[in-house]
Parts: structure tokens; C-alpha cells; sequence
């Protein structure tokens, strides 16, 4: 009996030993529920776009098996710590600029320099792919683009208006992290100028001019009220990506991986069509309130846009010289 008992407690020791050495394997029990935040208002573009073509189609097509909530907006989590608080999974989706969260995912910040067709970018070993590398290095899965445009999507926003590269060194433009580059490489001032500070600054004339701000957001925030003039030559595409913490990723069944990406890049392409409609309604809001949009002429346009590219091409590779050539090969034509 001894002998038996002592078999046993050894066999018993000897599971507890295997299972505890075995990697986890933990995953969703029963109905799964996941939630987003988003770095502006789930009412304001682009988190609107992101509320109506993908977490409402997922949670269609999910029927009860995966459900995905809001959890809020800036109200909620500061933009600036979204890509944190995926990271760490006190959120499990974040919506929200990649030059918001790059120092945990760093590179990741040339995004937004793509000159490809989102089914160029999605080629087997290209540009997504890379980028999700990035992502899992800073514990993140990169789903994709948060919204996309047909057309270019950010513009110089000005009080003064500028006809050639002189003009520039004359004027004061409030930028963030995104168009800093940018701005320095057409010889203005760059001023740092928060999201929430944008009106103030524009009609207060702490600054001559705001760039890197997407037509749609712009009139949203109503700052059109107290702008003149909108150089009409859009440069790059959005930086908004979709992004969820990388374990709860690895723990949803494969049905579920799979109908979240069939909804995510299906949601890129109607962001296409959504931002085409929002623009021209938000572009009609703008003139009729006053703004002035004008085309420069050919070859100062094309020093205008070359510059946005080249100087934030050149400013990724100071910050991130391993990741950077890899990323500008994938993303350019």
C-alpha cells in the first residue's frame, strides 16, 4: 500500500512538473469580448470610419461569438499612451497615429510615407508585413490602416499665404511629430502644437499655419472658421493604423484571426470611398466659410511635395537607422 501511495504522489509530482514547464497555451473560454479606444471621439473621423466599417462588420459576422466595445476616446486614454495601454492590454484595440506610439514600435513612423495601393502594400513579404514585424517587437499586432484616401490626405493649412520656397523662411507653421521634418526641410519655423491647441493657435497667431492635418479632421475641430488659405496639393497618406495587444491576438481561435483581417482589409478599401465623401463634404464647409485653396505653380509644387517625402525620409533614418532603408524599399514605388 505504502509503495502504491508513494507511486502516486510521484506521479502526480512528475505532472505538476511537466505541465508547469509547458509553454502556455491559455485561450478564450466561451464568448469572447474585446474592446477599442480610439485618440479622437468614436464620432469624429477617422474613429467613426473604424466604429462603421470594421468593429460593426466584425461584430455582425462574429454572431455572438466575438464581441468588440467601445471603451472610449482621448476623454478616456490620452492619445499619446494608446499605443501603451494596447501594449501593456489594458485596451485590446487602439486606434491612433503610428507616430503616436513609435518609440515602442520603433520605424513604424514611415507608414505614412507609402506610395503603394493598399494591395501592393499587402503583398506576401512586403510593406504590412514588415510593419507587423515592428509591431510584434513592441508586444502590438498591427491590423492595418485605420482609414485610407484615394487622393493624399494631409495639407498646409496657412494665414499667410505662400508662392514660392522664400515665402517659407517668413512664416511660423505649428506642426507635431509627423510634419516636423517636413516643415524645417520648406524652410519654415516649426512650432509644436498639440491637438487640442490647434484653434487657439491658429487665431491667436502663435503661428502662420498648421501642417499635417487631414481635411476631414480639420473642419471636424472647426479650425477652418479662423483659417484663410489651404495649399491644394495633399501630401502623404494617413498615419492612423488599427492595432491590437499582441496576446490577446495570439489567443483568439483561427475563425476569428481570420474574420478580423477579412474586415479589416475589406474596411480599408471602403475607407477609400468614406473619405472621398467626407472630403468633399468637409472641403465645401471650408470654402464656403472662406478658405482660399490654391495650387502652387509646377515646379514649386513639385519641390513642395518632394521635400515632405525626402526630409521625413531622411529624418526616420537619424531615429531609426536599422529599420528605416527596409521600410522606404517596401513602400516606394
Amino acid at each position: 500500500m505504502k509503495k502504491l501511495a508513494l507511486l502516486m504522489v510521484l506521479g502526480f509530482i512528475s505532472f505538476v512538473l511537466v505541465v508547469g514547464m509547458a509553454p502556455s497555451t491559455a485561450v478564450y473560454a466561451g464568448p469572447i469580448e474585446l474592446n477599442w479606444a480610439g485618440f479622437v471621439p468614436n464620432t469624429s473621423p477617422p474613429a467613426s470610419g473604424v466604429q462603421q466599417l470594421f468593429i460593426d462588420k466584425v461584430n455582425e459576422r462574429a454572431k455572438g461569438e466575438l464581441v468588440i466595445k467601445y471603451r472610449g476616446g482621448p476623454e478616456t486614454f490620452p492619445p499619446h499612451d494608446l499605443g501603451k495601454a494596447a501594449q501593456k492590454g489594458v485596451v485590446d484595440i487602439g486606434v491612433a497615429p503610428v507616430g503616436f506610439y513609435e518609440p515602442i514600435a520603433p520605424g513604424i513612423g514611415g507608414a505614412q510615407l507609402t506610395q503603394l495601393t493598399l494591395e501592393e502594400e499587402r503583398k506576401p513579404g512586403g510593406g504590412y508585413d514588415y510593419l507587423n514585424d515592428l509591431h510584434k517587437a513592441g508586444g502590438l499586432f498591427y491590423l492595418g490602416r485605420g482609414t485610407f484616401s484615394k487622393e493624399d490626405y494631409f495639407y498646409l493649412w496657412l494665414n499667410k499665404k505662400v508662392d514660392k520656397p522664400e515665402d517659407f523662411q517668413k512664416i511660423r507653421i505649428g506642426t507635431g511629430t509627423g510634419s516636423r521634418a517636413a516643415v524645417i526641410g520648406w524652410g519654415a519655423v516649426a512650432v509644436s502644437v498639440g491637438m487640442g491647441e490647434y484653434f487657439q493657435a491658429m487665431e491667436r497667431g502663435v503661428v502662420d499655419g498648421l501642417a499635417g492635418v487631414p481635411l476631414t479632421t480639420y473642419v471636424s475641430m472647426g479650425i477652418h472658421e479662423v483659417t484663410k488659405y489651404c495649399v491644394d496639393h495633399p501630401y502623404w497618406q494617413s498615419t492612423v493604423a488599427v492595432f491590437m495587444n499582441l496576446d490577446s491576438w495570439n489567443k483568439l481561435p483561427k475563425n476569428l484571426k481570420e474574420l478580423i483581417m477579412e474586415c479589416q482589409i475589406q474596411a480599408e478599401k471602403d475607407f477609400i470611398a468614406l473619405d472621398a465623401k467626407d472630403r468633399a463634404v468637409a472641403r465645401k464647409k471650408a470654402e464656403t466659410a472662406g478658405v482660399e485653396f490654391y495650387k502652387l505653380a509646377p515646379d514649386i509644387a513639385k519641390w513642395f511635395l518632394d521635400t515632405a517625402y525626402n526630409a521625413t525620409w531622411d529624418y526616420q533614418m537619424k531615429r531609426f537607422p536599422k529599420e528605416t532603408p527596409r521600410l522606404r524599399e517596401l513602400l516606394s514605388k
